[in-house]
């Protein structure tokens, strides 16, 4: 034990830990037209009505808003593609808090053969959210708008999701995952850093696993990050399953900017 047989010389008081954001999207999900335009106004997006899965625009851009308490499927991505195509809308901004495994690679894909341009956007999370709001004492989803535009949309922001490719390698009990590729959409940030980058999984600055995720909390059980001993993450991560059966892999990336990306997976033990 850290600092045995030395004494605090204080007494202890009980304290708890709050994951900060389950109260509030326990109640988004109880109010579901509110929660989404919330963030249509976060996203600066007007809404829309009459239709089943574009909830608003940007400029000539549809927009879908994503679950709370479920990833972005590629069923979600194909039935967002054919209202937009069957209703003349050539591009499409899906924003989402986490993305299903198969999401990442395929859904720009299946995007363009149906003539729509897609972007996928990271929602920023509910602690960033809250951040914004230190000061206030306001319920999220009842913010006034002169707030959310003096006060949320100068820290608040939307990033496109990176291309983030995993190799998940089994053997008997063990897995082993590798980052293979790791793309940043273009920005003018990147623009300044491109000629100092040899490998494009350099611009990982820290990343995280959940090996049993479960839907809900993300458990870091592992993690790499970039130290000034060591400016590279490792790029490999192993791990051991107690038990035979089928498991989802949540995996967390932090780039050099700031910005997340979250991709799951699942693999099966025998």
């Amino acid at each position: 034990m850290l600092n045995e047989g030395k004494k605090y010389g204080k007494p202890a008081r009980p304290f708890e830990l709050w994951n900060i954001g389950n109260y509030e999207t326990v109640y988004w999900r109880e109010r579901q037209d509110e929660y989404l335009a919330f963030m249509l106004k976060l996203y600066q997006a007007q809404p829309l009505t009459g239709f089943r899965y574009i909830h608003g625009t940007k400029g000539d851009r549809a927009v879908h808003i994503g679950p709370l308490n479920a990833p972005v499927t590629m069923e979600e991505i194909e039935k967002v593609v054919v209202e937009c195509r069957a209703n003349n809308f050539s591009k499409a901004d899906v924003l989402g808090w986490e993305w299903s495994y198969e999401v990442n690679e395929l859904a720009k894909t299946l995007a363009k053969k149906n003539g729509v341009d897609l972007k996928l956007i990271q929602i920023p999370s509910v602690n960033e959210i809250k951040s914004a709001l230190v000061g206030f004492d306001l319920n999220l989803l009842k913010v006034p708008d002169e707030v959310v535009e003096k006060e949320l949309l100068k820290h608040i922001r939307f990033s496109e999701v990176a291309y983030l490719e995993l190799k998940p390698e089994v053997d008997g009990n063990e897995v082993t995952l590798k980052i293979t590729d790791f793309q940043i959409p273009p920005t003018a940030e990147l623009a300044d850093i491109a000629g100092k980058i040899k490998d494009s999984r350099e611009l990982i600055d820290y990343w995280a696993v959940d090996w049993d995720y479960k839907g809900d909390t993300f458990h870091n059980q592992w993690q790499s990050f970039r130290t000034k001993k060591n400016p590279r993450v490792e790029y490999e991560a192993k791990h051991k399953y107690d038990e035979p059966g089928e498991y989802q892999i949540m995996v967390k990336v932090i780039d050099v900017f700031g910005n997340d990306t979250n991709k799951m997976l699942k693999v099966r033990i025998k």
